[in-house]
């Protein structure tokens, strides 16, 4: 094997080891730059310790650890806004839910205090309020909005009424409890189609209360059985002491059995309730048409009624103005009467009737009576007094004593006396000659 060449002895110390040479310590500054002079592409160059990292390990000092990486801060704030997001929502419905129940609690109250009166104007302002609550609470709400347009359908002929309380009960219907006002709704849109039987059977599903009770009361009156209908008036005025419609019916079924002061004192008290309640204004009027009342107390309400044209429907003005006008007629009020009659603002043949009947009225002397024969456009659900024909005419008077009448035959036969006098003498020559007869045959026969 050749010897490897000498070395140069002008050479200073090889800087890189060999295996001759050894290996031998390196400074630091030149081992950082031959491990990056050396170094491929894409390795990972691990640089030596500082001075300061030897230092500590001289001195036996641990290294701190390296810290993890820190997550972006934009994932960060994605998390925290979608949290705030979140909250946000969960509020907005829980403020909503909290406002949708205020709202619906207030709706409510407002609209029972709206149809207390009993008014046509009270049924269709309460029917306007609880439409948007419907969506809300379509029991309780529908239910409700269901009874208010079953009277405006069935006491104040309000044809798109009746349909739309029927689509509105079917919900409430289907509930495993049917709500209260929901039943009464049922049987008030029986009642108006007379279907009695109907009726009395969803207001006794209620099992109680003032509004099931005057029901049945109605229904008693329009069977002809006002003495009947006190006792669930009772019922409904225990619950309830001062229900404008129980009052006013219970006036009605007090004039009916004759108890004039206490039908008095209930329509007294009904007006008091509700001003403008149909029922009462006309029972009032017929007790002071029976002159059972003043007409100073009966002609104030039934003014109200007549000039009110947005809240009472035409066909309860006209029957007010009936009555008005009857009452101021017996007054000898003529030109307040027939202004009166003017301001029904009737025309045609419901005018013709109304004249008629505010004639037939004022000259009824004996008291109240119903006039027969009124148009369907002024018929009243509250005006519903039964039709009496009016009493049958008197006999004729007796015949004249049986004296009278011989006086008669003897001034007749005492001028027929020369008839009679010229028989007698037919018969006393009929007699001659049967005489001569006689004497002809008793003569001899001839020899």
């Amino acid at each position: 094997m050749p010897k490897p060449p000498p070395s140069d002895p002008g050479a200073g110390e090889p800087t890189d080891p060999t295996l001759e040479t050894g290996f031998d310590e390196v400074p630091a500054e030149e081992a950082r730059g031959q491990d990056e002079r050396w170094a491929e592409p894409g390795d990972t160059v691990t640089k030596p310790l500082g001075e300061r990292e030897l230092s500590a390990l001289d001195e036996d000092e641990e290294v701190p650890p390296r810290r993890p990486p820190r997550r972006s801060s934009r994932s960060f704030q994605l998390g925290a806004g979608v949290a705030i997001a979140i909250a946000l929502i969960g509020a907005g419905l829980l403020y909503r839910a909290h406002h949708r129940r205020q709202v619906l609690e207030k709706g409510l109250a407002r609209a029972q205090d709206i149809i207390r009166p009993d008014t046509f104007a009270g049924y269709r302002d309460a029917a306007q309020l609880l439409e948007p609550l419907v969506a809300i609470d379509p029991l309780e709400a529908g239910s409700l909005r269901a009874f208010a347009l079953a009277m405006l359908s069935s006491d104040y002929r309000d044809e798109q009424a009746g349909p739309a309380a029927e689509a509105l009960l079917v919900a409430p219907e289907r509930a495993t409890e049917v709500p209260p006002a929901a039943n009464v709704a049922r049987a008030i849109l029986a009642m108006g189609k007379r279907e009695a039987g109907t009726a009395a059977t969803f207001a006794a599903r209620q099992g109680g209360g003032a509004l099931a009770a005057v029901v049945q009361a109605r229904l008693a009156l329009l069977a002809g059985n006002p003495a009947g209908a006190l006792e669930p008036l009772a019922e409904a005025l225990a619950a309830d002491p001062k229900l404008p419609a129980a009052l006013a019916v219970q006036g009605d079924a007090l004039r009916r059995t004759g108890a004039h002061d206490r039908a008095h004192a209930a329509y007294l008290a009904a007006l008091d309730g509700s001003p403008a309640h149909p029922r009462a204004a006309y029972g009032m009027a017929k007790l002071a048409l029976s002159g059972k009342a003043k007409a100073e107390e009966a002609i104030p309400p039934l003014q109200r009624l007549l000039s009110d044209r947005t809240g009472t429907p035409q066909n309860e003005r006209a029957r007010a103005a009936l009555y008005l006008a009857a009452l101021l007629g017996r007054a000898g009020e003529r030109a307040r009467a027939q202004r009166a009659i003017d301001a029904a603002e009737l025309q045609g043949s419901d005018r013709a009737w109304l004249e008629k009947a505010v004639a037939e009225e004022e000259l009824s002397r004996t008291g109240f009576r119903v006039v027969d024969g009124a148009p369907s456009a002024l018929q009243s659900a509250s005006d519903d007094d039964p039709y009496e024909p009016p009493p049958p005419p008197p006999p004729p008077p007796p015949p004249p004593p049986k004296k009278a009448e011989k006086k008669v035959a003897t001034h007749a036969t005492a001028k027929a006396k020369p008839p009679a006098k010229a028989k007698s003498s037919s018969k006393s020559s009929t007699k001659k000659a049967s005489s001569k007869k006689s004497k002809a045959h008793k003569k001899p026969p001839a020899p």
